[in-house]
């Protein structure tokens, strides 16, 4: 692609040492995880932490550095070369500058990704059903892993919309108006993909709660039957405690017809509260 070369941490470091000492271009293991740019005179620096679609957790980083007459892609060659060629088969005319350029990379990293987002809505969806319909299989950690990957993509759509602000207010500065336009297009566009993101954080936080509810809606359920049918026994407990004594003089212990009485007495106890249990439509 015109105005484009790739380079790797390397070559970068030996060609512009000034720059390279300010870690703005760090693709190290447990560096440039970031997306970010630095200003300087008349220069751009930052990486670019592209996240990955089965594990966005999971980053390819790689630099650039912008300049009036050159865009370098600093990383590995092989992905850089793919995404270039991939970039090139997607436009329809050559970038007529670096910025340009520039921004067509972003662009085609940015172009798929409201699809790539409608995927998590429509899990979320399938959830949803499943919870109305009281399946609850497999619930926490479905969501769990949903959410991880909803909170790894908000932070770098995040970062986008703070690079692309950066950028706009470096074109501005240069009273480059085309470059200003095309950054704020990245820009808006980060912004909105963010704005979604979050949406679907707090549908995810919905179904959370909606499914915290059905556990307590069961639970109160058990609850109720549970002392329902504590209820129903305690007047028979009582009778059974108070010919359990043993005291010697209990005239009903030695009536003919004592025990039939205590079993009417019971069962019309039982009877009473099961007819006042369905008045107040406990049952």
């Amino acid at each position: 692609m015109q105005y484009t070369e790739i380079l790797s941490y390397e070559d970068f470091q030996k060609s512009y040492p000034q720059f390279a000492h300010r870690n703005a271009v760090s693709l190290e293991e447990n560096n440039g995880k970031f997306c970010k740019v630095l200003r300087f005179k008349d220069v751009l620096l930052g990486t670019y932490a592209l996240p990955q679609k089965e594990e966005p957790a999971k980053k390819l980083v790689f630099g650039y550095f912008l300049t009036a007459e050159k865009l370098l892609l600093i990383g590995q060659a092989d992905f850089l070369q793919k995404t270039i060629a991939h970039v090139e088969e997607y436009l329809a005319d050559a970038p007529d500058s670096p910025a340009r350029a520039l921004f067509e990379v972003f662009e085609f990293f940015l172009k798929d990704d409201i699809l790539y987002l409608q995927e998590y809505e429509t899990q979320l969806s399938a959830v949803e059903n499943e919870l109305l319909q009281n399946h609850h299989a497999d619930f926490d950690r479905r969501m769990l892993k949903i959410r991880k990957h909803l909170s790894a993509l908000s932070l770098y759509y995040q970062q986008l919309s703070d690079m692309g602000d950066t950028l706009c207010a470096q074109a501005a500065e240069a009273d480059n108006e085309k470059n200003r336009q095309l950054f704020d297009l990245f820009c808006s566009k980060a912004k909105r993909l963010f704005s979604t993101v979050q949406m679907l954080k707090e549908y995810s936080m919905q179904l959370k709660e909606l499914h915290q509810t059905q556990l307590d809606m069961k639970q109160n359920e058990t609850m109720k039957i549970l002392t329902i049918v504590t209820t129903l026994f305690m007047p028979l407990s009582l009778i059974t405690g108070w010919y359990g004594m043993n005291f010697a003089h209990m005239p009903e212990l030695s009536f003919r017809y004592g025990y039939p009485i205590i079993c009417a007495v019971s069962a019309i106890c039982l009877i009473a509260e099961i007819l006042f249990f369905k008045k107040k439509k406990w049952f």
